[in-house]
């Protein structure tokens, strides 16, 4: 018997988004608005003529007001079903790549689980939750966890902004009680400690993992610049594959010291690096200023871009660190340029480094472009979903 939720309709002909496949429906396109509904309430989702579209979450306090979670009229929403959609994903992944124990377990839309993301550190399991629908459950999500990972250690990382506009407090904490926050992963046969209440995001940039391998074949005997270094792991996978001096760029000095203890935790020798605590634009700039020639310049910069509206803004800044990369590279040199802005797609990426590549006076060869990893999968046509874009260009 289907659970009785309360129906939401939808204005005149807004129905076609959701029944091809989006997520999301927008305050401005619900029929009456969301007066007496509560942030996180189930309903069922109709058209304005009564056709079912589909079942989820509201949230009145939000610009996206309606976000799905099943098209079966008879879905009910409840631990049963979180459980069923958590191991499914777990699942997947789980036989792309049964020997990794670092992976994204779920990913939000992509996972038919709006508002929730959780990255499995082996034993340490990271959970984001972003939604007033998905904190409603947030009891059963780690009872969930616990059953499928007994004796793992939980940490609720809520620090998105995305909380806030839903109305949500911030929240960083260890879940599990009597556990500590800190634990050494090992990732492409590298060591990095991390400490899961002071890290970005989820903890470590499991989405790059791949693309750090990029440095096996082109690192050795280079000086190399890892810009936005955060805790290093772009440089050090350039020093273990044989680059003869890293410049690690970062503007935190509490990351800075992570790149350190990391440095030191692979027995690299300090002298094998160079640690500016420094504004990574304009450190860029002031090195190209200055004529410093490098091999290898790498930039994993944070999202320049965080809505639409400020695409230009971010098209601006993209443009500035990469002229400053390319004008110290030496000719034959490589540039490995990232954005994880979703809003900027694959072509305007490239289309901004061409331009900065002109007015560098420098011709570019694109070797590889590659973006997130399997685990990060992308649901069609959700466009917000890929957002991760690293290509490795050869500079002339």
């Amino acid at each position: 018997m289907a659970a009785e939720y309360k129906k939401l309709s939808l204005k005149p002909n807004e129905e076609g988004r959701l029944l091809k496949g989006e997520f999301w429906a927008y305050d401005n396109e619900i029929r009456g608005g969301l007066k007496g509904f509560r942030p996180g309430e189930l309903c069922r989702l109709h058209s304005s003529d009564g056709m079912y579209v589909a079942t989820g979450y509201v949230n009145p306090a939000s610009t996206i007001a309606f976000r799905l979670l099943s098209y079966d009229p008879d879905a009910v929403i409840d631990r049963d079903f979180l459980c069923l959609r958590i191991r499914e994903a777990d699942e997947q992944r789980r036989a792309l790549r049964p020997e990794n124990a670092y992976y994204r377990m779920v990913y939000g839309e992509a996972d038919m689980l709006p508002g929730l993301v959780v990255d499995r550190f082996d034993d340490h399991l990271i959970v984001q939750i972003t939604t007033a629908g998905m904190e409603n459950f947030k009891d059963d999500v780690f009872a969930i966890l616990s059953e499928m990972h007994p004796g793992a250690v939980l940490v609720e990382k809520s620090l998105a902004a995305p909380r806030e506009k839903e109305g949500l407090p911030l929240i960083n904490r260890v879940v599990t009680p009597n556990r500590g926050s800190e634990k050494t992963i090992v990732v492409n046969g590298l060591k990095f400690k991390v400490d899961f209440l002071k890290s970005q995001k989820t903890g470590f940039f499991l989405d790059q993992r791949d693309n750090y391998l990029l440095l096996a074949d082109i690192s050795r005997d280079k000086e190399v610049v890892d810009a936005f270094s955060y805790a290093g792991a772009w440089g050090l996978h350039a020093r273990r594959f044989g680059a003869r001096h890293v410049e690690f760029i970062e503007v935190s000095g509490e990351y800075m010291n992570q790149a350190r203890e990391n440095a030191a935790l692979n027995g690299f020798a300090e002298t094998d690096f160079s640690f500016s605590q420094d504004d990574a634009i304009g450190r860029l700039k002031e090195m190209s200023k200055a004529g410093a020639q490098r091999d290898i310049v790498i930039l994993d910069p944070p999202a320049f871009v965080k809505s639409r509206a400020k695409l230009k803004e971010a098209r601006r800044g993209y443009k500035e660190i990469n002229l400053r990369a390319l004008k110290m590279l030496r000719p034959g040199g490589c540039l490995i340029s990232c954005s994880c802005s979703h809003f900027l797609g694959k072509d305007d990426f490239i289309a901004v480094i061409q331009e900065a590549a002109l007015d560098a006076g420098r011709r570019l060869k694109l070797v590889e472009f590659r973006g997130q990893p399997y685990d990060h999968a992308v649901l069609l046509p959700l466009f917000q979903s890929e957002y991760l874009k690293c290509g490795l260009f050869h500079v002339y």
